[in-house]
């Protein structure tokens, strides 16, 4: 068997002799550790396989010129940028196996950054002094495993951290040696489908339908992450189809800008630009997701606001975005390359948006709705029925149309 790697990225300016006793470990599990510096400040006498100006210099910046200027946010996205198309050269000349970041913010953030850019299933392993607090904008909505440091990574390794590291590097070794890559197998057709809770039993039902007619479906949570993820994946070609039930994320992006942190824009694009074939309902378009109350903003603290639970709030939208989000949504499934059908159940898109709901608004269905059907174009099947979207004959209808899809195809 060949030799592993293992790129090991940090700044050396600070961590040192926390790398080095890494880069001992590393070695000691029979891998080859490639080192990655991303401190602004290390010193010339410092080796590492990449030095920091040569992972500025990758990202096509001069450290030098960033560090005279003072603008430590542009060094860390240089070296965020440059560190992640090292990565993408050592990948794909295949001398990479698996990735271990170690940092405090800064380290964190420029590894999460270079992680972020590897394709789903490659090990990476993140060791962060911040772990503990909300690692969302770090990790995105990629694979990346994070571990608190319980101690500072500045000093020598002690009795504690050459635990928490050693054991980085095992489980690190194990993904690598055991673990497994995504890949479409040919004996398996993949369905991608999204989901809430408040579209969790109509999920359920196409799920289990699916599954009976052959189909292994992969359910996605639209909570921002998953819907990335989701279209990241689909442009990756592991899926022979789609059912969007719960498009939510298309509102958190043109309306709120990703309120659910983080909506990577493009959300109903990747399965237009494959072709594969998408049933396309309008599940949970009617709301918008926040963390506590606290977390809304200003602006939108007079609307209609249902609190989940203590810790999410839902957040009507008005007319003119529902108005907004119908016209986008044809906008987008008109540049499909395969076929799409649009299901719209009538009598309710949400647990919270059905008639006497919390969040129940007719004339702002009617407003998205009108967008949609005055601008989808003639190729894309639209249809209106009356029920609610957890009903089961929405479910199985939904089920019966992607049938019928793939079998003319």
């Amino acid at each position: 068997m060949p030799e592993r790697t293992i790129a090991l990225i940090s700044t050396l300016d600070t961590k040192i002799e926390t790398v080095r006793y890494l880069t001992r470990v590393i070695k000691e599990w029979g891998c080859e550790p490639i080192l990655i510096d991303v401190g602004a400040l290390t010193s010339n006498d410092v080796e590492s396989d990449f030095s920091n100006k040569e992972v500025v210099r990758k990202a096509g910046k001069d450290l030098n010129d960033l560090i005279s200027a003072g603008k430590r946010d542009e060094i860390m996205a240089a070296m965020g940028h440059g560190a992640s198309l090292i990565l993408a050269d050592l990948l794909k000349a295949q001398k990479l196996d698996g990735v271990l970041g170690i940092g405090g913010n800064q380290g964190t953030a420029i590894s999460a950054m270079a992680m972020r850019s590897l394709p789903f299933g490659l090990p990476k392993y993140l060791v962060s002094t911040v772990a503990s607090g909300n690692m969302r904008p770090y990790v995105g909505h990629k694979d990346i495993t994070v571990v608190f440091s319980v101690t500072d990574l500045v000093d020598k390794p002690n009795t504690v951290s050459e635990t928490i590291l050693a054991n980085a590097v095992c489980a690190l070794v194990g993904m690598i040696n055991c673990g497994q890559t995504i890949a479409q197998s040919p004996n398996r057709k993949s369905v991608a489908l999204s989901a809430l809770g408040n579209t969790e039993p109509s999920a359920q039902r196409i799920s289990t339908l699916l599954s009976k007619a052959g189909f292994e479906v992969v359910t996605f949570h639209a909570s921002g992450a998953g819907g990335s993820a989701m279209e990241e994946l689909i442009g990756e070609g592991i899926f022979c189809g789609l059912v969007d039930l719960t498009p939510h994320e298309l509102a958190e992006e043109i309306v709120a800008k990703g309120a659910y942190v983080p909506v990577v824009p493009g959300r109903m694009k990747a399965a237009a630009r494959s072709g594969i074939p998408q049933i396309i309902s309008t599940g949970a378009l009617e709301y918008l997701c926040f963390g506590p109350w606290e977390s809304i903003p200003a602006s939108m603290r007079k609307r209609k606001i249902y609190m989940h639970n203590p810790y999410n709030a839902n957040v009507r939208v008005s007319q003119k975005e529902m108005a907004a989000i119908g016209k986008e949504m044809a906008k987008r499934l008109n540049g499909s390359n395969g076929p799409v059908t649009v299901l719209v159940p009538r009598l309710g898109w949400s647990t919270y948006g059905s008639e006497g709901g919390a969040l129940y608004d007719p004339k702002g269905y009617e407003l998205l709705l009108q967008g949609l059907r005055d601008h989808l174009q003639d190729f894309i099947s639209y249809r209106e029925v009356d029920l609610h979207i957890n009903d089961e004959g929405f479910a199985d209808l939904c089920v019966a149309e992607f049938l019928k899809m793939i079998d003319t195809e």
